[in-house]
């Protein structure tokens, strides 16, 4: 057997185990790369595990409702039960044989990281995808292998040094941050360095660089950073939500992959956080309020209880958002502005002019 171990995610620096919320899988099923196989819980955040290999469920060391360590391995994938069984009724070769058997899914893999097959060392007279992903790893030299907690870092500006920071102290090993305008070598923080640009992310992917964290802000758009994560997706890195030590979280909050809570946020109990938002340092999000995916709270923003933000939105430094409005997608509301009524879509709001349509979309 190829056993791929599927580590528990340290999702913020105070919590050393999570909560399994939900069991989606069980011993035996079948499983594709990408599918939710867990959903974890902190008193923080909620955080779904997903495969990061096709094949069949193994072992599972959690139950429902339990605690789990941060780190442990919480689950175990067979990624060549179907293809050794496959071989076996063609009449593959056995550990003795001479003869070396290629399964199909090693071929195309293989094919995709740009590996020659005659380099693989085969295992018990047989290559799979985990034997040809080893391969790549190890490349052309004798590095070490990919590790479980090992993540890249899209953006080595000012944010993503905020963002590496917290990943760093939620236990993550950054292996590097690719930036298309930072010059290689920049130091990003201390022990984290630019070492490319983005344009290295399916060569950081195919080599088991598995994570990611999306290192841009956005003061007035949202657009760069929904398009990084769109890319991100499309290769199919894992993107955790994290929450740095000193935020503050309510009862039954939500927080979606790639959104980040900064220092001293206040996230109230009830509310929905999308997918890839960023509630700012010292922002408040009272109770019960609902954010839409790529939205960003900028440092200090305020929303009241159950307030809506659409999707890509913007909230400027000092801005509040009275209790109950919704302020629609693509919007951008100035710094220190007070919103009073419900904002439709593509408007912006500053102090110094009416309402306006914003020319953007998202």
């Amino acid at each position: 057997m190829a056993l791929i171990d599927i580590m528990t995610p340290r999702v913020n620096a105070n919590e050393d185990e999570v909560l399994v919320a939900e069991l989606n899988v069980a011993v035996g099923d079948q499983v594709e790369e990408g599918d939710l196989l867990i959903s974890a819980e902190t008193t923080k955040a909620s955080v779904d595990i997903e495969a990061t290999h096709a094949g069949t469920v193994a072992k599972i060391n959690a139950k429902k409702g339990r605690m789990i360590a941060s780190g442990s391995v919480i689950l175990v994938i067979d990624t060549c039960g179907d293809d050794a069984a496959a071989g076996d009724e063609a009449g593959g070769a056995d550990a003795g044989s001479a003869e070396v058997k290629v399964t199909t899914k090693a071929r195309m893999r293989a094919e995709e990281l740009g590996v020659d097959l005659d380099t693989v060392q085969p295992k018990a007279g047989r290559i799979g995808v985990s034997e040809v992903e080893a391969a790549a790893r190890k490349g052309s030299g004798d590095g070490p292998a990919v590790t479980a907690m090992q993540a890249v870092l899209v953006g080595g500006g000012g944010h993503g040094a905020t963002i590496g920071e917290i990943a760093v102290a939620c236990g993550w090993d950054l292996v590097g941050a690719v930036d298309g305008k930072l010059p290689k070598g920049t130091q990003v923080i201390s022990g984290v360095q630019v070492i490319d640009t983005d344009d290295a992310l399916q060569s950081l992917y195919d080599s088991g660089v598995r994570v990611a964290f999306v290192g841009i802000g956005g003061a007035t758009s949202s657009e760069t950073r929904k398009a990084v994560y769109e890319k991100l997706y499309a290769i199919g890195f894992i993107m955790p939500p994290l929450v740095h030590p000193t935020a503050h979280f309510g009862a039954d909050v939500k927080l979606g992959p790639a959104s980040y809570v900064l220092p001293n946020a206040m996230v109230g109990p009830r509310c929905r956080i999308g997918a890839n938002v960023i509630v700012n340092s010292s922002s408040t999000v009272a109770h019960d309020c609902v954010v839409g995916d790529h939205a960003h709270l900028t440092p200090a923003a305020i929303l009241a209880g159950n307030v809506g933000i659409g999707e890509g939105s913007v909230v400027g430094m000092g801005a509040s958002v009275l209790f109950g409005v919704s302020v629609g997608q693509g919007c951008l509301i100035h710094n220190n502005v007070s919103v009073l009524m419900d904002v439709p879509d593509f408007t912006e709001l500053s102090l110094e002019h009416a309402p306006k349509r914003r020319d953007l979309e998202v």
